[in-house]
């Protein structure tokens, strides 16, 4: 297996043992606004900074000018050679407008496997929310985003490379907290969980809830600045 994907932020690289693992689909899931496309576009930025190639697909309308901030603030390392445009040619971005063309996405990203070093699926249950009719747990349209998940990671394992997902959040009225959509199936196709909220002082808080080698319940505390991410500042 080779290196992990870091995401840029040394805090949430620790708790993860380095970065997004290969050979494994990765979910980050959490609340609104609370730093999931962030964590997983850092990560694609980092990879294609690093002169390697990666493979977005967006379902929630990327924003370039974010882009272009964290693509910038890559570029600024001094052992960075390359520009912001020299950065972008290595990110891959493929849109996604409903379901179907969800599914098309995934689909397709068996023709980049072999190049690219990460793929981001950001998010795999934006359109399930809208199809699923208050079913949480089962349904047509959650075999759907399950199917392309068990894809995504029978890339993952064939080509070494790793996957991120980011998914939403629903409130489970039996416990009257939220949890991650898709429940248990999603959980069970990722070998990684991460819920990411928002902290004090402005900070952003990420906990590991599965891992197949660091203890689940540690946690790491992160701020989203202008050029990337940081560790987390005073509470």
């Amino acid at each position: 297996m080779s290196d992990p994907i870091p995401t840029g932020c040394r805090p949430v690289d620790d708790l993860l043992g380095g970065g997004f693992e290969r050979g494994v689909v990765t979910q980050v899931y959490g609340p609104p606004a609370a730093g999931k496309t962030n964590l997983a576009l850092a990560a694609a930025v980092e990879v294609a900074g690093g002169g390697d190639r990666a493979l977005y697909i967006d379902t929630e309308g990327l924003s370039i000018d974010r882009f272009e901030q964290l693509a910038a603030g890559r570029a600024d390392d001094p052992d960075v050679d390359d520009t912001v445009e020299e950065i972008a040619s290595r990110l891959v971005i493929s849109e996604a407008y409903d379901f179907d063309d969800q599914r098309e996405a995934v689909r397709d990203a068996e023709e980049l496997a072999a190049e690219v070093d990460l793929i981001v699926l950001d998010s795999a249950t934006g359109f399930y929310r809208l199809e699923r009719a208050g079913d949480t747990e089962g349904g047509e349209s959650l075999r759907k985003v399950a199917k392309q998940v068990t894809h995504l990671l029978s890339l993952a394992r064939r080509h070494d490379l790793a996957v991120v997902i980011t998914n939403q959040v629903f409130t489970d009225p039996d416990s009257d907290r939220d949890r991650a959509l898709g429940g248990n199936t999603l959980n069970h196709w990722t070998g990684a969980i991460v819920r990411v909220d928002r902290f004090r002082g402005g900070n952003r808080r990420a906990t590991l809830e599965k891992h197949r080698s660091k203890p689940a319940g540690d946690s790491a505390t992160f701020r989203i600045v202008a050029d990337g991410l940081a560790e987390g500042g005073d509470a």
